[in-house]
């Protein structure tokens, strides 16, 4: 009589001072979610799943069980589309700072197609942020057709959505709504802006409508400058599947054999003390390890913009710097309008891309400025736009090829009729 083999579940405790993310990454099996919220104790680690924890896939790919949504998807070398990975692996490494990162590698269970799932963890704060990492070691291209960085299962239940949405002169709007069976998406396809409109972060409140200082709170934020997709699908199984990552419409990616991709983090964070505790876990991380020179006091500063606009003159700007000293300031930034040689910048429709002093504005130069501040015991800042040009520009007049534009299509112009993006892929542009 042969006995069917029993599997030995193999936990990562993933936790911070409060919060705790809990797997089960058995060897030759899937990964799975057991939790995430407050911190568990070893000992109430030890009886999760007889307790009836979450127990769902940890990142689902697409393939075997295509019904659901995945975070993964993919077509191999051979034209197959469908993945089904298994743990191979557990590593822990800490980095210099004393951050952990905690990587769950995975590999296909036919192709050798690897995907690693990781974690990092810092001292003191209560963020985890979430990634993956694939390598194609197959033997042709492999096409990455949805490549999220991460994926939190959430039980149904009287759970709320806040999100910020907007448009210029109008962003950060709040909007606070119950999440029902369906689909709520979030997404960006401005590239250079990507939170002009929506935000690429979420909270989630799990005891009904959001309070600011109660309530268990999961907080979520990509950590990306470009198009993004965060979407929530609430399906037959009585979950709130979150996923967020890079927007994969009309960019999927080639991967060559040999090569990796590596996806965006996703910073996630757990209050019991609603939006506010989640913001002060968010904050007090950013200030950390996110913003350069979190830790130190802004400049308060005196931009030119709607003081002067496009009527840059010296002692306009000289008049400025005195005021902002006079009131105690640290910063005079000169806004836009100071260059353009061939072009003066006069108005918005001209000169990006020359970035020479108007000297008809500034007989003395940068320097002049420079100077005065000094003598006004101020900083000076100066603006520019580095990723834009004009078509009435010498750069556009002298490169016209430097620009982004799809292939036998006209350029697409913005701003005033005549604003292009420069394509800072290309090392000449640079």
């Amino acid at each position: 009589m042969s006995m069917p083999a029993i599997a030995k579940a193999e936990i990562v405790d993933i936790s911070t001072p409060k919060t705790s993310l809990i797997l089960d990454a058995e060897k030759g099996g899937g990964l799975r979610l057991l939790h995430y919220g407050n911190r568990m104790e070893s000992t109430d680690i030890a009886t999760l799943k007889d307790a009836g924890a979450i127990n769902r896939n940890a990142y689902p790919v697409y393939g075997i069980l295509p019904q659901g949504e995945a975070a993964m998807s993919v077509t191999h070398a051979d034209g197959n589309m469908t993945t089904d990975v298994e743990v191979t692996g557990i590593n822990t490494t800490t980095a210099p700072d004393g951050a952990k990162v905690t990587t769950i590698a995975m590999r296909d269970k036919v192709y050798p197609f690897d995907l690693n799932v990781n974690y990092r963890t810092y001292p003191g704060e209560d963020v985890i942020e979430t990634w993956v990492d694939v390598t194609n070691n197959e033997k042709g291209t492999v096409r990455l057709n949805r490549f999220m960085s991460g994926y939190l299962s959430v039980r149904y239940g009287d759970v709320w959505l806040s999100q910020l949405y907007g448009s210029w002169a109008n962003e950060g709007k709040l909007s606070q709504t119950p999440l029902n069976h369906g689909v709520r998406m979030i997404k960006n396809k401005d590239g250079v802006r990507n939170s002009h409109t929506s935000h690429a972060e979420i909270m989630l409140s799990l005891d009904g409508k959001p309070q600011e200082n109660t309530g268990r709170t999961i907080g979520a934020a990509l950590e990306y400058s470009g198009n993004y997709k965060l979407f929530i699908d609430t399906d037959d199984s009585d979950y709130h599947h979150f996923f967020a990552g890079i927007n994969e419409e009309n960019s999927a990616y080639n991967l060559k054999k040999g090569e990796s991709f590596v996806t965006p983090p996703l910073a996630l964070t757990y209050s019991e003390d609603g939006l506010s505790g989640v913001s002060r876990n968010f904050h007090r991380w950013g200030r950390n390890h996110r913003l350069h020179n979190g830790d130190k006091e802004r400049s308060i500063l005196l931009n030119s913009w709607e003081g002067v606009y496009f009527d840059i003159d010296e002692a306009g700007m000289a008049n400025m710097m005195k005021d902002i000293a006079d009131m105690g300031g640290e910063l005079f930034v000169m806004d836009d309008g100071w260059f353009g040689a061939k072009y003066p910048r006069d108005n918005d429709s001209t000169s990006l891309g020359d970035w020479v002093v108007d000297t008809d504005k500034l007989p003395n130069g940068i320097q002049g400025l420079i100077d005065t501040a000094k003598a006004n015991g101020v900083k000076l800042g100066i603006w520019i736009e580095p990723e834009m040009t004009n078509t009435v520009s010498e750069l556009y007049e002298k490169h016209p090829e430097y620009i982004i534009k799809a292939a036998n299509r006209p350029a697409t112009q913005g701003r005033g009729g005549t604003q292009l993006v420069l394509d800072l892929a290309n090392p000449k542009v640079q």
